[in-house]
């Protein structure tokens, strides 16, 4: 499936009374998780408790 026909399916799948907002966070997600999934696949992702760690050190750091 292109790129172009994912958006449309995505919003085609939202309610009738979505707005512009509810579009772009929509769009949004599908982008974050896909470059999310991409980013696995080089290696370059972490697990929980790698994610968990790092994210005590932005807290604390």
């Amino acid at each position: 499936m292109s790129t172009k026909e994912r958006a449309i399916a995505a919003i085609d799948s939202l309610p009738e009374g979505s707005d512009m907002a509810d579009i772009l966070r929509e769009i949004a997600f599908i982008t974050g998780t896909d470059e999310a999934r991409q980013e696995m696949t080089r290696g370059e992702g972490m697990d929980a408790t790698e994610s968990k760690a790092k994210l005590r050190e932005w807290i604390t750091g």
